[in-house]
């Protein structure tokens, strides 16, 4: 027979545990990403809060009007035309910007009235554990917000 404090011990071990697990999995060390205007039009940042290495594996937006490029080289720009996904390292405290690009690029118009919501996802792993997938990162946005971001400059 167990005693009853035993199991009371157990059961305290195992939420304090789980509570470690979540706290690690989807709130620690996640990268920081935000969409600012750059010297290219609108730009994507990330930057890594953590003192390991992160991988940036997939930039993905829907719907699939909006990409991401890995640079404002010719290459990059037109891999991301084509839906090519991206691949980044960030080092530890170190920041990369990614080119937005719009396929409609009316939507960029100043007198342009369309709303045009896009989600952009933004996949990412730390190099310590590569194996072990993380919560990725949601940003939510329109090209609206896009135009005001350019009459804000």
């Amino acid at each position: 027979m167990i005693p009853t404090w035993l199991v009371q011990l157990g059961s305290l071990t195992g939420l304090l545990v789980f509570c470690v697990a979540v706290w690690d999995r989807l709130l620690s060390s996640r990268p920081l990403v935000w969409i600012s205007p750059g010297d290219y039009g609108r730009q994507v940042h990330c930057k890594n809060i953590s003192m390991s290495d992160i991988t940036i594996s997939k930039i993905r937006c829907y719907p699939s009007g909006v990409n991401v490029a890995s640079g404002t080289a010719l290459n990059a720009i037109g891999d991301a035309s084509i839906g090519r996904g991206l691949i980044a390292i960030l080092k530890a405290d170190q920041e990369r910007e990614f080119p937005l690009m719009f396929r409609r690029g009316e939507l960029m118009d100043d007198d342009c009235k369309e709303v045009a919501p896009f989600v952009m996802i933004v996949s990412w792993r730390r190099n310590s554990s590569y194996w072990l997938s993380q919560m990725p990162k949601i940003i939510f946005s329109s090209a609206r917000a896009m135009r005001a971001l350019k009459s804000a400059r």
